[in-house]
């Protein structure tokens, strides 16, 4: 039976420096002039003393070179997005004592004018749908309801929207402009008449 044989080897650690052309001839330079062949230990000081310092790394802040009215606008911009966002995704509204879901896309929107206009022309029966839910007909009172109920949704976002922008403009300092969030409260000189009666 062959008995295994374990070997112990001990490597140092070698440590590696980039050198240029230059830095490498004048190291040849001194090795091929010295009469005596040079020990280890003065080769790695000539190489060490010849070795490039190493560059300092700095972390900068990424919104260093960003001025305040960049932040404002950056700020606005995702604001108006969310804004955007949110009344696209609708609201919610109890009709028959069951609660329907209503999205507000463009094409929505769309849909609730001409549903108003059939109500206002007293048709009784007006076919439309919630969201996820089938086709069926709705009442005038119902649509009313609907439209009216859309209506506050959208100029709710809309006008805290203005508001929040107008905040932010008057912000002096990027840390302040970065702490806003879409539902932020609004100063009172910010708060327009409008917004104030929609939080009635």
């Amino acid at each position: 039976m062959k008995s295994a044989i374990m070997l112990d080897y001990i490597y140092e650690l070698a440590q590696i420096f980039q050198i240029s052309e230059e830095e490498y001839n004048n190291l040849y330079e001194i090795i091929e002039s010295s009469e005596e062949p040079l020990a280890q230990e003065e080769l790695n000081e000539l190489i060490i003393k010849e070795a490039p310092e190493e560059e300092e790394i700095v972390i900068r802040d990424p919104w260093d070179d960003t001025t305040i009215e960049e932040m404002k606008r950056l700020k606005i911009k995702e604001m108006s997005h969310i804004c955007n966002k949110t009344i696209e995704a609708g609201f919610d509204i109890t009709l028959s004592n069951e609660i329907h879901h209503f999205s507000l896309t463009v094409q929505d929107q769309l849909n609730l004018i001409s549903l108003s206009s059939m109500a206002a022309q007293g048709i009784s029966q007006i076919p439309y749908h919630a969201d996820g839910e089938l086709c069926k007909y709705y009442t005038p009172e119902e649509i009313n309801a609907i439209v009216n109920q859309a209506t506050y949704f959208k100029t709710y976002h809309t006008t805290y929207f203005n508001g929040l922008k107008a905040y932010i403009n008057s912000l002096e300092t990027i840390e302040k402009i970065n702490a806003i969030t879409y539902g932020t409260s609004l100063p009172e000189e910010y708060q327009t008449d409008v917004w104030k009666q929609l939080n009635q």
